[in-house]
Order: structure tokens, then C-alpha cells, then sequence
């Protein structure tokens, strides 16, 4: 049995300039290096500077805690939010950090007095979202491609009033 690279993961907002660099750098680690999307769709924009971030860490064998995920949360109005930017190293995938990360953000969502939240979701990730509450409608069933990638709109119209994380 081998021994995880990654323990002891944590999830925290991402308020400095250096954790929102850290969490930019783990988006460009996995949108960039290992799904091969522009760079300049990690790296410039503007949106990033509006917008909640966490930050997931974990330690590394050797203790040291480095950055392994992230996702944002985007005030598109006093109603509607946006979860985007939502990546996890490889490495780390399996300690469950792209929920708990989910779960973040929409505590984030309700504190900001959010009713709903959209996404748009790459098409292989749809059914990751549809675990948590959120639904393709009919205006939207259509994919559209963005950075080359097909896409879903999908919404989660009542984010749930109980405690997620």
C-alpha cells in the first residue's frame, strides 16, 4: 500500500495577495500544465480580483504545508453568485477536497445573503455538480465551448440553509 503524498488538508479563505497568488498558481498547475488551457485564461483576469477565493492545503511528508486546490466565487448581482476556477492538484485528488471546497464556497455564498449560485461546468465535470444540488435547465441544455472545452451553464437556484462544512 502506498503512502499519500498529500495529509492533514485544510480549506481556508484566501484574503492575502500571496494565498490568491497560490491559489492562481494551482490553477495554472491544472488548467494549464496538465489540461493544456491558455495560460492567459488563469492569469488575466480581472475577475480574480473581485472575487472570494479559497484555499485548500495539505502537508507534504516532509510537514511542510503547500497549496493543492482552490475555487472562487464570483457576486454577479445581490442574488446571484458564480463558483468558478475550481481546481485540485492531481496528486491530491481523493481527499475529497473538490466537495469540501464546494462546500466553502457555498457557506461563502450564503454569508454573502446569496439565493443562488451558477457554474459553468466543463461537460465531463456535470455529473461532480449534479451530486451537489445543481441542474442543466432547459434554456441551457445546449453545451458551449469555452477555452476550446464544451460547457454546461447549470444553477442551483436555493443554496441549502443547513451547515455544509
Amino acid at each position: 500500500m502506498s503512502t499519500p503524498k498529500y495529509i492533514n488538508p485544510e480549506i481556508h479563505p484566501a484574503t492575502t495577495k500571496e494565498d490568491k497568488q497560490k491559489c492562481i498558481d494551482v490553477r495554472v498547475k491544472v488548467c494549464t500544465d496538465e489540461l493544456k488551457l491558455p495560460i492567459e485564461y488563469q492569469t488575466q483576469n480581472a475577475d480574480d480580483a473581485i472575487c472570494d477565493h479559497w484555499l485548500a492545503t495539505a502537508e507534504e511528508k516532509d510537514g511542510e504545508r503547500v497549496p493543492v486546490g482552490t475555487i472562487r466565487l464570483l457576486r454577479l448581482n445581490e442574488r446571484v453568485g458564480q463558483l468558478g476556477r475550481l481546481a485540485v492538484l492531481s496528486d491530491a485528488r481523493g481527499l475529497q477536497l473538490g466537495k469540501k471546497l464546494v462546500y466553502a464556497m457555498l457557506e461563502g455564498a450564503k454569508a454573502h445573503g446569496f439565493k443562488e449560485v451558477y457554474l459553468e461546468a466543463q461537460s465531463d465535470k456535470r455529473a461532480f455538480y449534479e451530486k451537489f444540488g445543481w441542474v442543466v435547465e432547459e434554456a441551457d441544455k445546449e453545451t458551449f465551448i469555452t477555452a476550446g472545452v464544451p460547457h454546461y451553464k447549470m444553477w442551483m437556484r436555493s443554496i441549502p440553509q443547513e451547515k455544509l462544512i
